[in-house]
C-alpha cells in the first residue's frame, strides 16, 4: 500500500522534521478545518493523531545520518479527505534491526478493539519500559483508538541499513 496520490490531498509535507516544522504544519491543518468548517471533535482527533505520527518520527530519526537515502525516501506526511474520512499518511526510514519489534507492536495493536486497546494503554503507562526518548509505543495505541480502521503498514527495502516505514490512519 503504498502512499496513495489523491486529488483530495489537504495537508502534504514531505523533508527533515523539526519542531518548527511540526508546529508550522500544525499551524496549518488549524487553518484548513477553520476553513473547512470540520467539527472540533474531528478536528481534534485528527490533531492528536498528525502530533503523535509526527513526533514519533521526529524522535525516531533525530539521530540518524540519512545522506545516504534519497530525499524521495526521507519523511513523507499527508491529510487527504474522502466522503467519509480523513486519511493520513506518514512514511519515514526505519533501521532493519527495529522493523520486528515495530511489526510485532503493530499486529498486537491491530488484534485488539477498542476496549483491548484501552487496556493495552493503561498498561503500557502503568507498566511500560519507556525508552531514552521516553517512548513506550503508546502513539501506536493513541492512534489506533482514534483511527476508524486497522492500522495499515508496509515496509520496503531501502538500503542494507534501512527500510522505509508507511503507515496509513483513517479517521472519521
Amino acid at each position: 500500500m503504498p502512499l496513495e496520490k489523491s486529488k483530495n490531498i489537504i495537508l502534504s509535507y514531505q523533508g527533515e522534521l523539526d519542531f518548527e516544522t511540526i508546529g508550522n504544519l500544525i499551524g496549518r491543518l488549524q487553518q484548513i478545518m477553520k476553513e473547512e468548517g470540520e467539527r472540533v471533535n474531528v478536528y481534534k482527533k485528527i490533531l492528536t493523531v498528525m502530533i503523535e505520527s509526527l513526533e514519533n518520527v521526529y524522535k525516531y530519526c533525530s539521530d540518524f545520518d540519512l545522506s545516504d537515502i534519497p530525499e524521495n525516501k526521507h519523511t513523507q506526511f499527508s491529510l487527504s479527505h474522502n466522503d467519509e474520512y480523513y486519511i493520513m499518511q506518514i512514511a519515514n526510514p526505519v533501521l532493519n534491526k527495529d522493523v520486528k519489534k515495530i511489526k510485532n507492536h503493530l499486529d498486537c495493536i491491530n488484534e485488539l478493539d477498542y476496549y483491548g486497546l484501552k487496556k493495552l494503554y493503561k498498561n503500557t503507562i502503568t507498566d511500560g519500559k519507556f525508552s531514552a526518548k521516553g517512548g513506550a509505543g503508546l502513539g501506536f495505541i493513541e492512534m489506533a483508538k482514534l483511527a476508524c480502521d486497522k492500522l495499515n503498514y508496509e515496509f520496503t527495502d531501502l538500503n542494507d541499513q534501512f527500510k522505509y516505514f508507511k503507515l496509513i490512519i483513517c479517521i472519521s
